[in-house]
């Protein structure tokens, strides 16, 4: 029978922050730029390393180009199989390189390819997925600090009743929510 480590114990074996960067027929997509930024302020709250995951045939002048933009390293898998964007290639590989290097947390942009990929990555590799994030923090501080002046919460008594946990580095997703 197969040992499971107890999630607490099981997540300390991931560490740092990755930016899949979508390209199309050789060109970074505008999104990459803008979650390299985002990254990289979750990779310096969590002290971590930022990569950028980089996809294609033949595509390694672009990786050069990322860390102009923050990235610390890139991760490169160039290979003619993944000259153009397929579901299965792609998924394949990255969920493969994720459970390989281990990151804790990873970036897909909300492009039609990343609507596709996100919800397969993230099924296969048995995680969560929040699509159409507006904000993203792991500091709690500055994740409360933002409820309190975006939102109509009482973020004082849910900080009072443990329902937010200050020592928590965990991802906070915030999405837009349109209801009645």
């Amino acid at each position: 029978m197969a040992e499971f480590k107890n999630s607490g114990e099981y997540m300390k074996d991931f560490k740092g922050v990755w930016v899949f960067a979508e390209q199309r027929q050789g060109v970074l997509q505008p999104t990459v730029l803008e979650l390299i930024s985002e990254g990289r302020k979750l990779a310096d709250d969590l002290g971590v390393e930022l990569a950028a995951l980089l996809l294609g045939d033949g595509v390694e002048g672009l990786a050069k180009e990322m860390g102009g933009y923050g990235a610390d390293r890139d991760i490169l898998v160039d290979d003619p199989a993944l000259k153009d964007y397929t579901t299965d290639a792609y998924a394949d590989v990255i969920c493969k390189t994720v459970m390989d290097k281990k990151p804790e947390i990873v970036l897909i942009g909300a492009t039609n390819i990343g609507r596709d990929l996100g919800p397969r990555c993230a099924a296969r590799l048995h995680t969560g997925l929040t699509a159409d994030c507006t904000h993203l923090d792991v500091d709690t501080n500055k994740y409360v600090e933002f409820l309190k002046a975006n939102s109509t919460l009482d973020v004082d008594q849910m900080v009072a009743a443990g329902r937010i946990k200050m020592d928590d580095r965990n991802l906070k997703m915030t999405r837009p929510a349109f209801g009645g």
